[in-house]
C-alpha cells in the first residue's frame, strides 16, 4: 500500500504539502496541488491519507453518489435520498460519476474523504472487483440499481429483464410484430437484462429477432433522435419502438414529428422510468415506471441503519417497474400507415 512518502516522491514535493492538500490546512498553488492529486490517483491513495476523513466522520452525513445530474431520472433519485436525510436530520453531499468508471471512483473517494460513511452509490461502469472492494472498505455503503450476489443485502435494484418483457409483450398484444429495441451504448447490467426481456418475449411469440432490430445508442435525447434516423432509413417496415428511457422517446418522437411521420398511427413508442416529462409529451408517453424514489429512500434508509450497527431486518430489496399506458401506442389494426414508416405527402 503506498504512502505519504510515494506520494510525494511522485509529484515532486514535500509530504508536509501533500498534508496540506489532504487536509486542506494551507493554501497550495493549483499546479503543485494537481500534481499531488495525480499521484494520489495513481497509487490510488485516498484511505490512508485521509486521516482527516476520519476526524471529520460523525454519523451524521450521509454521501449520494448519482448518474448524470442532467437526466431527470437522477433527480428522482435524489429526491428520494433527500426525503429520508431531511426527515432524519442527517446532511447530505451529492456527486455525479457520471457513467464513466474514472469519475465513479473518484466521486466516491471524494465522499468518503468529506467523511460520508452511509453511502448510496449509482455505479454502473465500475468493475465488479472495484465496487466490491469499496464495499468492503465502507460497510454503510449501498449500491442502487445494481445487484452484485457477493453484497446482495446491501443492493437495491430493478428486475429488469421482467420489465422488459412486459412492456414488449404489451406491444405483441396490440398486434405489432415488427419491434425495434433502441437501446444504450454503454456496456451496463440495464442494458443486458433489458435485451434478455425483450429476446424473451419475442421468442415467445415466435419472432425471430434479427441484430439490425437493436439500435443501440447514447441514452439520451440526441440518443433517441439518432434512433429515429436509423428507424426511418431502415428496409424494415418497423411498426413499434420500444427504448432505454423516456428521454430517448422524446428525442425520437421531435425525429419523427420533423419528418411528418404520424403518431402512434405510424409507430408506435414505449418509453422507460415515467420522468415528469413523459405524460406531456404529444402523444403522451406509454412508459414502464419505474420506482426510483421508493429504490432510493430504501437505500438511504438502509445506508444510514448499517452505519448506526442497527440489525437490519432481511427484505426482498428487487423491486418491480409498472406498465404506465398513455397515447403513444396504438394497436396495428388501427394504424392506417404500419407500412411504411415514411413522410406524409
Amino acid at each position: 500500500m503506498a504512502t505519504m512518502k510515494d506520494v510525494a516522491r511522485r509529484a515532486g514535493v514535500s509530504t508536509a504539502t501533500v498534508s496540506r492538500v489532504i487536509n486542506s490546512t494551507a493554501y497550495v498553488e493549483p499546479v503543485t496541488r494537481e500534481r499531488v492529486e495525480k499521484a494520489m490517483r495513481e497509487f490510488n491513495y485516498h484511505r490512508n491519507a485521509a486521516a482527516l476523513a476520519l476526524a471529520k466522520r460523525s454519523g451524521n452525513m450521509l454521501g449520494l453518489l448519482t448518474g448524470n445530474l442532467d437526466d431527470p431520472f437522477f433527480s428522482r433519485l435524489a429526491r428520494g435520498v433527500e426525503d429520508v436525510t431531511r426527515k432524519d436530520g442527517v446532511k447530505l453531499m451529492v456527486c455525479s460519476g457520471g457513467h464513466q468508471a474514472e469519475l465513479e471512483k473518484n466521486g466516491l473517494d471524494f465522499l468518503i474523504n468529506q467523511g460520508c460513511e452511509a453511502i448510496v452509490a449509482h455505479v454502473t461502469r465500475m468493475s465488479d472487483a472495484d465496487v466490491l472492494r469499496y464495499a468492503a472498505h465502507t460497510p454503510a455503503m449501498v449500491v442502487i440499481n445494481r445487484y452484485l450476489p457477493a453484497i446482495a443485502n446491501r443492493c437495491i435494484w430493478l428486475d429488469n429483464v421482467s420489465a422488459s418483457q412486459a412492456a414488449t409483450q404489451m406491444l405483441i398484444r396490440h398486434g405489432h410484430r415488427n419491434i425495434a429495441c433502441i437501446t444504450t451504448d454503454l456496456p451496463i447490467d440495464d442494458r443486458k437484462q433489458r435485451l434478455e426481456g425483450y429476446r424473451s418475449a419475442m421468442n415467445d411469440a415466435g419472432i425471430s429477432v434479427p441484430g439490425s432490430w437493436i439500435i443501440s445508442v447514447p441514452f439520451n435525447e440526441q440518443g433517441g433522435e439518432l434512433a429515429a434516423e436509423r428507424i426511418l432509413a431502415s428496409d424494415h417496415p418497423f411498426t413499434a419502438a420500444l427504448t432505454f428511457n423516456d428521454v430517448m422517446a422524446a428525442g425520437m418522437m421531435r425525429t419523427f414529428r420533423q419528418r411528418q411521420i404520424k403518431l402512434p398511427e405510424a409507430i408506435s413508442i414505449v418509453g422507460f422510468d415515467d420522468v415528469t416529462l413523459a405524460k406531456y409529451l404529444h402523444p403522451s408517453l406509454t412508459t414502464m415506471h419505474y420506482p426510483i424514489e421508493k429504490m432510493a429512500r430504501r437505500a438511504a434508509n438502509l445506508a444510514l441503519q448499517l452505519n448506526s450497527a442497527a440489525t437490519v431486518a432481511p427484505q426482498n430489496n428487487m423491486f418491480s417497474a409498472e406498465l404506465i399506458l398513455r397515447d403513444s401506442v396504438t394497436p396495428l389494426e388501427k394504424n392506417t400507415s404500419n407500412q411504411e414508416n415514411k413522410p406524409e405527402k
